[in-house]
């Protein structure tokens, strides 16, 4: 004699229903979370390997090739692989920069990957370099002057950098001296006296 009856085993209908749309939508969940990891992942392994025009913090190139132009109220200038034309700082030594933080943002050095080696145009005569700067990028050099391009100069041909604060100027071509002498006290063309 059996006194302890069990419940029915047996599926009903309702409960049969309920068990077999759980699994789908468990597994398309699973889906959806896998398919968002891979787009994240994938977006963020994608690198931007250089800039090429003088905004952020530095401009950086893997093959520079620098060049020169003639600028009507300077003469012939030196100009980056972007046509910009490339300014000095007079605080500047030959093996170290002093214009980081803000100032490199107004004026973006001229960098390269470390090892690279800059070249010039068959025109232009003098030493180009590198130099290490305090965040450790490298930066290009021309008769012992770090380089820097001037956030007020939105094309080639410009040089609303030359002579701000007294201390930026272009980098002359057309003789043997370092760089141009300093023509101005304020800058050419309304570049707005910012400097540091």
């Amino acid at each position: 004699m059996n006194y302890l009856t069990l419940p029915s085993m047996k599926r009903t209908p309702e409960r049969h229903l309920t068990s077999r749309l759980r699994y789908p939508w468990l597994i398309g969940s699973l889906a959806a979370i896998a398919l968002l990891s891979a787009a994240c992942g994938s977006s963020a392994s994608s690198p931007t390997t250089t800039k090429v025009t003088p905004t952020g913090s530095g401009t950086t190139a893997k093959a520079v090739k620098l060049a020169s132009a003639t600028l009507p109220s300077v003469g012939s200038v030196l100009t980056g692989p972007n046509g910009m034309t490339l300014y000095y700082f007079t605080t500047d030594s030959p093996s170290s920069t002093t214009c980081t933080g803000q100032c490199a943002v107004v004026w973006p050095p001229l960098e390269v990957p470390a090892g690279s080696t800059p070249t010039l145009t068959s025109n232009i005569s003098g030493m180009v370099a590198t130099i290490s700067r305090p965040d450790g990028t490298t930066q290009v050099t021309y008769k012992g002057h770090p380089l820097y391009y001037y956030q007020g100069d939105t094309a080639p041909g410009t040089d609303k950098g030359q002579g701000v604060d007294g201390t930026w100027f272009v980098l002359s071509t057309s003789n043997s001296t370092p760089a141009s002498s300093p023509t101005t006290t304020s800058p050419s063309g309304g570049g707005g006296g910012v400097g540091f």
